[in-house]
């Protein structure tokens, strides 16, 4: 029974999962337990690449394999965010893994099915994110420990930049189940992403942000081992 919920019924076993880790970080966050309210999203990503093991063994994509280890490295290092080399550390190994994405989506992207529309909407896209980059790294550039660290920062935002139109061009041309599930995935982990500077970096009101970012960051875990199957599936046809 555990093996269907969990399994084969994946949808049901990963949404159980999401609500009790959505729970356990706000009732630890309540509690002002912040060492193990970051480790524990470093556990979410492993409870997630242990999943994914455990589901498809050897068929496992390299790509999303790669991207929890980084992910999960990064998020455990953040437990010591403090400290000047392991802020360093995070911040490379969250680069890492938005690299995996795109290893991911760029052998996707065609450049000759580039439209007039979508050249239009990347330069649209280019320009305002741009602009909100700029004044947000500003903001955070006195906050930094280090200038490694303000390096990774960036290109990690600007990773996040291009992953965000890649998936936006994936999504138009081939408009399926999968393609949509690759899209949300991005975002929700732009946002929580976004969402967890503006918290740690105290840019808003301080806790709904914390949680906002959670239960992104949750989000994106669930479409991603959601977004695995699809992928798989696919393959198979």
């Amino acid at each position: 029974m555990p093996e269907r919920i969990f399994f084969k019924n994946h949808k049901i076993g990963l949404g159980i999962l999401a609500i009790i880790f959505i729970a356990v970080s706000i009732l630890i966050h309540t509690l002002h337990n912040y060492f193990l309210f970051r480790l524990l999203r470093g556990i979410i990503c492993y409870t997630a690449l242990a999943y994914l093991l455990i589901a498809h063994g050897r068929n496992i994509q390299k790509w999303l394999l790669g991207f929890l280890f980084f992910y999960g490295a990064s998020s455990i290092a953040t437990v010591w965010y403090e400290k000047s080399t392991m802020a360093s550390i995070s911040m490379i190994l969250n680069f890492l893994a938005f690299l995996m994405l795109l290893c991911y989506i760029v052998p996707k992207i065609n450049l000759k099915n580039l439209t007039k529309k979508f050249t239009l909407l990347f330069v649209f896209m280019v320009l305002v994110n741009g602009y909100l980059f700029i004044n947000l790294i500003e903001l955070m550039k006195d906050m930094t420990l280090n200038h490694i660290q303000y390096l990774f920062m960036i290109l990690s935002a600007s990773c996040g930049i291009l992953l965000a139109f890649m998936a936006l061009f994936y999504n138009h041309f081939f408009n399926s189940t999968l393609s949509m599930s690759f899209t949300l995935l991005v975002f929700l982990i732009i946002f929580a992403e976004i969402f967890r500077g503006i918290a740690y970096y105290d840019l808003g009101h301080s806790y709904i942000f914390v949680y906002l970012a959670r239960i992104s960051f949750v989000g994106s875990l669930y479409t991603l081992v959601h977004f695995s199957y699809l992928d798989l599936k696919w393959r198979k046809v």
